[in-house]
């Protein structure tokens, strides 16, 4: 069994793009209305979905959102030894 650990960003992020698709629905299901008994219509789908994966990929480029994996790989301060190749020279 494999354990996924989310960053608090990440997850922020994520709850943030669900309550804008939650609030792009109702707020279309007050403008559709079914035309015999005038009652409020089902939201527009597709609209919420949109404006949450728009929200998602926009939060994620404007904080630089990763997998994680560039912590991990962070360089070192320190200068490598003699008798190191440093990558890319």
């Amino acid at each position: 069994m494999v354990t996924l650990h989310i960053n608090g960003e990440n997850a922020l992020v994520v709850a943030v793009s669900c309550v804008v698709a939650y609030v792009v629905y109702r707020r279309t299901q007050s403008h559709q209305h079914t035309s015999l008994t005038g009652q409020p219509g089902r939201g527009d789908l597709v609209a919420a979905l949109t404006a949450g994966a728009a929200t998602l990929l926009l939060l994620a480029f404007l904080f630089g959102l990763g997998d994680g994996s560039a912590e991990a790989e962070r360089p070192s301060s320190q200068p490598p030894a003699a008798g190191e190749v440093s990558p890319g020279s």
